[in-house]
């Protein structure tokens, strides 16, 4: 019976999700008598994936704990020595954002409030060089009387640490920014990017991306919010529809996204306060690909001493626009590489590369360090293997 489990001083009292990595548990502190969530990992067959998965584990803790804000859901306990490793947070009565919109959008009022709480929980997070990379309305939680939090830092990028993320947890394409789907890149502006969608859907009850798939190739346009929620208030609605520009730097940080809100009527005002001045791109961690293996970044961080900026890339192209071929490994792609890896099947892993080479143009300097970090692990793989013999054809 579920409810005789313990982690711990931890009594379980009921499941409140399940995924590919492990579970969430309703529980009780028996010492302190409060309501908590245990989240758990599963087992994993190979002993470097569950190293990294540890790691990533205890790096969402230190995240989360390293903030102690109102806006962020806490943690409060982890024991990775435990069958499963385990981590107690807070417990939040719910439901999530998400769950709330299927019942219809959210008042101009609600909207309001809850992009102030939640832009000023990422300003939190971003002062600390700490990068969400999931905003999305899964990951925020309905926390009683008007007020929300931020939950699952699970993806999150965290100074100084050699691990950011497996390939099991990843952004989630409709959300993500032009400059995440495209390039991979992930920083604070990514962040903002999917509170300005949530908000948007918040307001009008879609967000369009939803409508279909993100394409590799093309990124569709996304009217402006006036034209599907002509009853908010036109500061709010422009704020947000800058939280959103293409153009990373053309969005507010989440500090000015917070300050604009707060200023904002909740009714109609007709005026339209002028935007803050764009704002050049600044500080980006280095990452790559909308699906970041915690292998590529172990040697990544390692070799480029960790907190070293990436060069700024060029602008994102215009809406509809064609994009050059990607530059770095994909999700699906990452994921693949990390399950030959956890089975033990390096010669596979690397073949995965190379066959991502062979249809991007050849190897880029991330492609390069993941293949050295893979065949660093131990004699399986053939470190001499010429490249372009056995070739596959197209279509493999």
């Amino acid at each position: 019976m579920e409810e005789s489990r313990r982690f711990g001083r931890y009594r379980v009292t009921g499941t409140l999700g399940a995924g590919a990595m492990g579970e969430v548990f309703s529980a009780v502190d028996d010492v302190l008598g409060r309501e908590v969530a245990v989240k758990t990992l599963k087992g994993h067959r190979n002993a470097l994936a569950a190293r990294m998965i540890d790691d990533r584990f205890r790096m969402e803790a230190r995240a989360i704990a390293a903030l102690a804000h109102p806006g962020v859901v806490q943690v409060f306990d982890i024991d990775l020595e435990a069958d499963p490793p385990y981590l107690v947070m807070e417990r939040v009565a719910g439901p999530s954002l998400k769950d709330k919109l299927e019942r219809g959008p959210l008042s101009v009022h609600e909207v309001r409030v809850l992009g102030i709480q939640i832009a000023r929980a990422l300003a939190a997070a971003h002062e600390r060089k700490i990068i969400h990379r999931d905003v999305k309305p899964a990951n925020i939680l309905a926390a009683g009387e008007g007020a929300w939090k931020l939950a699952d830092f699970g993806v999150a990028h965290v100074p100084d640490s050699s691990l950011t993320m497996t390939g099991q947890f990843v952004g989630s394409p409709a959300y993500a920014s032009p400059e995440a789907l495209v390039r991979g890149q992930s920083d604070s502006e990514g962040d903002v990017y999917g509170l300005g969608a949530t908000l948007y859907q918040a307001a009008c009850g879609r967000w369009p991306r939803l409508d279909g798939a993100p394409s590799a190739s093309l990124i569709p346009p996304v009217p402006p919010l006036a034209t599907l929620a002509p009853s908010m208030p036109p500061e709010i609605a422009e704020v947000i529809d800058r939280a959103i520009a293409l153009d990373p730097g053309a969005r507010p940080s989440a500090s000015e996204l917070a300050d604009a809100l707060a200023g904002a009527s909740s009714t109609q005002s007709g005026t339209r306060p002028a935007g803050p001045v764009a704002r050049p791109v600044r500080w980006q961690p280095f990452a790559f690909g909308g699906g970041l293996v915690a292998l590529t970044l172990i040697l990544i961080f390692a070799t480029r001493g960790g907190g070293a900026p990436a060069t700024p890339a060029a602008d994102p192209p215009p809406a509809g626009a064609p994009i050059p071929p990607p530059t770095s490994m994909s999700a699906k792609d990452t994921q693949k590489v990390l399950e030959k890896v956890e089975k033990g099947e390096y010669r596979d892993a690397l073949e995965k590369i190379e066959e991502w080479e062979e249809d991007n143009g050849g190897p880029t300097p991330e492609t390069q360090s993941l293949r050295q970090q893979i065949e660093a692990l131990g004699d399986e793989p053939s470190r001499g293997r010429g490249r372009g013999k056995g070739k596959r054809k197209k279509g493999d």
